[in-house]
């Protein structure tokens, strides 16, 4: 006996991506709704019949019907696919909640909300066993119950999650809590989490699946599903297959010149989406003159155009004024008395206004730059 299906999670449908441009927020909230007909593809190819959402499919219990609407029907259109919804801690089962205002809209035929803690048949030899969230903090490992739950002698049993498994992960911070054996407790053949937004094996039988489409600058591994083959009742193979359109990266750099940034340049050649497609954030270090900090501006302005998204942190790039500096704003006068006193506070870090000199210092000779662009115009 042969049991298929991908393996999906944290898709938070609605997001609302408010640190973002309008535009941008769109375009990333499109892309989760656009990701469900990529796992589709990724279940076909993959002779899978059954989807797995391992909670937290919608971002939030207040989600306009419309946003709903939309993730139903981007999963009816897959009607050879059933679609298995569980309740996360985004969305829960809360009586007269989300849940119930998604079954008086309409679920589609081929599309199931896994809102109680029963036995589901999973074909004709295995079955599915989930455990949704009904609160946010249910105060209990939710899995607790998979330990007793009967199924035909010979059936392949799969739990269905979302928490933190202990020992893992930010467990301190963590509401739901899922032991670290419950598949060996639980006679699993395999146990589909929802929760960590990486990509995540904690034991051969023991998944997390990640969203498969990025909403943060990841420490971890997200941008995935998993294709599950299980044969008999305890052999199980995993596959991490690519699904997401956009990809987010984080960098940093220590600079002594701008020719330190070439470095970071082929780190965004040899990423493997295009840069229309990348969101990057990067932290710079080091210290800079006047006039090379003025060429990383004007490089963060090309990069920001080629790439999707460019955030350049750069709190922790000193100015340090070359003689050169000082000469490009005039032998003397009052333009080069005031850089000098505020150059003298922002080399000495225990100054009161040390952050604020280093500032004003930047804009003052960037404005003189562009005063002299003008007057040479």
């Amino acid at each position: 006996m042969t049991v298929r299906f991908v393996h999906t999670a944290d898709w938070q449908i609605g997001k609302p991506f408010r640190n973002f441009t309008t535009g941008l927020a769109g375009e990333l909230a499109a892309a989760r709704l656009d990701c469900i007909g990529r796992i589709a593809e990724i279940a076909k190819k993959n002779a899978a019949a059954h989807v797995l959402v391992a909670g937290d499919v919608f971002d939030g219990e207040n989600l306009g019907n419309l946003e709903i609407r939309r993730g139903l029907e981007r999963m009816a259109a897959h009607g050879t696919l059933t679609w298995l919804l569980l309740p996360g801690n985004h969305d829960p089962a809360r009586p007269g909640g989300l849940w119930d205002r998604i079954r008086r809209i309409g679920l589609p035929g081929n599309v199931t909300a896994l809102t109680t803690p029963e036995p589901y048949a999973l074909g004709a030899d295995a079955v599915l066993l989930p455990a949704p969230l009904t609160t946010k903090n249910p105060g209990r490992d939710p899995t607790e119950w998979m330990d007793s739950a009967t199924s035909p002698p010979g059936f392949i049993r799969i739990g269905l999650a979302h928490g933190s498994v202990q020992g893992f992960g930010s467990d301190g911070d963590s509401a739901v809590l899922i032991a670290r054996d419950r598949a060996a407790k639980a006679g699993l053949s395999y146990l589909a989490l929802g929760d960590w937004h990486g990509t995540r094996s904690i034991a051969a039988d023991t998944w997390y699946s990640g969203t498969p489409e990025p909403d943060r600058f990841p420490d971890n591994d997200p941008g995935h599903v998993l294709a599950v083959t299980i044969e008999g009742q305890r052999t199980c193979s995993v596959e991490k297959i690519a699904s997401a359109k956009f990809a987010w990266a984080k960098a940093s750099a220590a600079v002594r010149s701008t020719a330190d940034l070439t470095a970071l340049e082929r780190s965004f050649a040899g990423m493997s989406v295009e840069p229309a497609r990348l969101l990057i954030r990067v932290a710079l270090s080091g210290s800079l003159s006047l006039a090379e900090h003025a060429a990383v501006e004007a490089w963060r302005e090309t990069w920001a155009a080629r790439l999707r998204h460019l955030e350049l942190d750069m709190s922790a790039l000193a100015v340090r004024p070359a003689a050169a500096d000082f000469e490009s704003l005039g032998a003397s006068g009052p333009l080069v008395e005031a850089a000098r006193m505020l150059s003298a506070a922002a080399d000495d870090p225990r100054h009161a206004d040390h952050a604020a000199a280093q500032l004003a210092l930047v804009r003052l000779f960037g404005f003189a730059a562009e005063a002299a662009r003008e007057a040479s115009a």
